[in-house]
């Protein structure tokens, strides 16, 4: 792995800023008031397109998973005729323009993304670290300058005055830390102290703000994640190349000095332990009400606000399945209810053709990340693979099946992950010269 080339180190900020940048935009935008509206984030996005611009931009495609990215434009035509055509309850000036934007940026991403060179698979987790660390950073500095944060509040930058907790978006940054934790575990085995170094900080430091966040679904992932990581590595060799790595003098050096300092910062400051009471209590206390709500046992006082909403949409999907269960076949209409649900509302909104197409892309992106995670033989694509398990929990528990966020994550993994590295798809230039060439000779 490589860590430093301007080019492809540029392309990999673009990327990152554009499907992994929400929380370096949204720090920038409420914590250091850049501009709370939605024209901030656009120009983030848009940054990011230009640092993935390169002279081969319009001049080289790189080859793609076909079976995926059929079922994704399958979806996305479907998606946008429903729009036009079957669409009841979107019909504001405002809504429209910002779903025309929406598509747009995913179009353009995914145009970029194609462009972008193979050789940023080996510059990509050096800029995952280097950001997650910024990301981490810019999160607990938000929170310690913010005068109506509460020890035990999810961790995240809040919205407007930063006087609601509910105003944040912890997912983020839950992600954020997530991705800190396995781009810091995969790089680690980098030759260059420093950067070992650096890796360390960051998994620690993510590992807290992972904590901190207490993000049911992300926490979750990272447990599957890493009894797959086990799963796929507990040969025999695996475990005594693991153990010489970190048995090393200077690596256990570098764990020591690390570890002795935090005992130390820890033990003479008795707010730090004050501060892991709190979260683990608010944790404990909220996946308790999370289960009682989901079970329907909750009273009044322990109601999991997240779990009810959720309970209820079910309920009125069941409605609309008992009820009137030919609906479903071409759906609901375009954006017709929010079920918090993506896999479900994809049925809800667009029947049978919704649910096949939406579901089955999103299995076998499930599948070509288990293949990527067995294999073990490219950390860019295993961190890419381990990363989307984050989402692909998520299509149960949180969003819309056309938000950005997922499909500029589909996008990447279309363009990345099961496709051969240096298969590069020839420009209608690159062909019509071998053929001058063929016809001279």
């Amino acid at each position: 792995m490589k860590l430093f080339d301007f080019k492809y180190t540029r392309q990999s900020i673009g990327i990152f800023l554009v499907f992994m940048g929400s929380p370096l935009i949204f720090f920038f935008k409420e914590t250091l008031g850049f501009g709370g509206s939605s024209a901030f984030t656009l120009g983030g996005f848009i940054l990011g397109f230009i640092l993935m611009f390169s002279k081969d931009t319009f001049r080289k495609y790189y080859k793609l998973n076909t079976p995926i990215f059929r079922l994704g434009a399958i979806f996305t035509l479907i998606s946008l005729i429903y729009f036009y055509a079957y669409n009841q309850t979107f019909t504001e000036s405002y809504l429209v323009g910002r779903d025309i934007a929406n598509y747009l940026l995913i179009a353009v991403f995914f145009f970029m993304l194609v462009s972008v060179s193979n050789e940023v698979k080996e510059y990509f987790l050096p800029v995952v670290i280097a950001l997650t660390l910024l990301g981490n950073l810019c999160l607990i500095y938000s929170m310690v300058t913010n005068p109506f944060f509460v020890i035990g509040q999810r961790a995240t930058v809040v919205f407007g005055d930063g006087s609601s907790a509910a105003s944040g978006n912890p997912h983020v940054y839950a992600r954020n830390a997530f991705a800190g934790i396995f781009g810091s575990y995969l790089m680690f085995s980098s030759k260059n102290t420093l950067w070992k170094l650096v890796c360390i900080l960051n998994c620690l430091i993510s590992i807290a703000v992972l904590l901190m966040t207490q993000v049911r679904t992300i926490f979750l992932a990272f447990i599957i994640s890493a009894a797959l990581y086990v799963y796929y590595n507990t040969s025999l060799n695996n475990v005594k190349k693991t153990i010489k790595q970190f048995l090393s003098f200077r690596n256990i050096l570098l764990m020591l000095m690390l570890l002795g300092g935090i005992i130390y910062f820890i033990s003479t400051n008795e707010l730090i332990i004050n501060i892991l009471t709190s979260y683990y209590e608010s944790s404990s206390t909220a996946l308790t009400k999370a289960v009682l709500t989901a079970a329907g046992v909750a009273d009044e006082k322990n109601t999991d606000a997240s779990a009810l909403g959720r309970v209820g949409n079910l309920d009125f999907f069941k409605g609309i399945l008992y009820g009137e269960p030919y609906s479903l076949i071409l759906g609901k209409g375009y954006r017709f209810w929010y079920m918090d649900m993506p896999i479900v509302e994809a049925f809800l909104d667009y029947g049978l053709i919704g649910l096949w197409s939406f579901g089955l892309m999103n299995l076998l992106i499930l599948k070509e990340s288990l293949k990527v995670m067995k294999q073990g033989n490219n950390p860019f694509t295993m961190f890419l693979a381990y990363f989307y398990l984050t989402y692909f929990l998520g299509l149960f528990t949180g969003g819309r099946p056309n938000d950005t966020p997922y499909w500029f994550v589909f996008a990447v993994m279309i363009r990345f992950v099961g496709v051969k590295y240096l298969d590069l798809m020839p420009s209608k230039s690159d062909i019509s010269s071998d053929c001058k060439e063929q016809s001279t000779t």
